[in-house]
């Protein structure tokens, strides 16, 4: 009963939207039926075209994300607990955070190439900010009561900040990789339509640029898809992993 809740509004608006474009009030070529772009959409899976950009796609935001959250979460953590850490680093990501990352395009082109490195990079920049940022407020919330107990026997401060700082952490850690999945996608969607280098972000531009605008729909449709999968398995995950967690129970 729940599901078919969530699911109601999504079914109308489809059939307002098959209405709109069947009745004539809009241009289908501009505006194309929800049928015909399904249609479409299983045509470019079942004739292999759609493998190789959404391979792309997929490895590039995985890969940039995991460089994130590699090297995001062991920094938010020693900003959280470290002051000439915060003292340093946090105005850096209070300056870069409301910088838009894909005005970057051009310099990560010009620094690291036309192809995916400066997309994996652009990618891993626009991930970090999340992860730091949730991993350091993570590390400052702490209650102080784990600390002194850690403390009281005999804790030094690299042990306590990986036995006791992370575990407790990790609540918010996984906050910042659920948002952060999503914008691994975004951001390898948009630099793959500005420089290309294949990918789904590639292939919907071009289908733009020739008319073909129903195969642009089916990439967004695919792209919202995959993005709503990453984040639902991210959220499975952090179910599954952290049970035992103050904060899940």
């Amino acid at each position: 009963m729940h599901l078919l809740t969530r699911i109601i509004p999504i079914a109308l608006l489809l059939a307002a939207w098959e209405l709109v474009a069947r009745v004539g009030w809009v241009n289908p070529n501009v505006f194309p039926p929800v049928t015909e772009i399904v249609l479409r959409w299983l045509v470019l899976f079942i004739d292999g075209r759609i493998y190789g950009p959404l391979w792309d796609t997929l490895w590039r935001a995985l890969v940039g994300l995991a460089a994130a959250i590699a090297v995001g979460v062991p920094l938010g953590l020693l900003m959280g607990r470290a002051r000439w850490a915060e003292w340093f680093f946090a105005p850096l990501f209070s300056f870069g955070f409301p910088l838009p990352k894909i005005a970057l395009i051009p310099l990560y082109v010009h620094w690291f190439g036309l192809f995916s490195l400066s997309k994996v990079m652009l990618i891993f920049t626009d991930c970090l900010f999340p992860m730091v940022l949730f991993s350091y407020h993570g590390a400052r919330g702490l209650s102080p009561v784990y600390l002194w107990s850690a403390q009281s026997r005999g804790t030094g401060r690299v042990r306590m900040l990986w036995r006791v700082v992370l575990p407790l952490s990790l609540a918010s850690i996984y906050d910042g990789v659920q948002v952060a999945v999503v914008v691994a996608i975004l951001v390898a969607v948009v630099c793959e339509m500005v420089s290309g280098g294949g990918g789904l972000g590639e292939l919907m531009i071009r289908s733009y640029r020739y008319g073909d605008v129903r195969t642009a729909f089916a990439m967004l449709v695919t792209i919202s898809l995959i993005g709503y999968a990453l984040y639902k398995v991210a959220q499975w995950l952090r179910g599954r992993l952290l049970h035992w967690h103050v904060a899940e129970a």
